[in-house]
């Protein structure tokens, strides 16, 4: 689980039926994607990085541990 983009995700909102739309998938894909390591692919992660969170970086957003923002 990617806990810092969880926490990102809550404070714009973003829910995870914005995040299949941007990623053209299903609900459910997201959020098994989101909740078990090692199956969002790199160009997904990418994707949402620069679509729904442009200012922050890539380590942070998909750290494995909690970082306060």
């Amino acid at each position: 689980m990617y806990r810092n983009l969880e926490a990102e995700l809550r404070r714009k909102n973003i829910r995870r039926e914005d995040l299949a739309k941007i990623l053209h998938l299903n609900i459910s894909t997201v959020s098994r994607k989101l909740t078990t390591p090692g199956l969002l692919k790199l160009a997904e992660a990418v994707k949402i990085k620069t679509q729904c969170f442009p200012d922050l970086s890539m380590e942070y957003l998909f750290s494995e541990s909690f970082e306060k923002n």
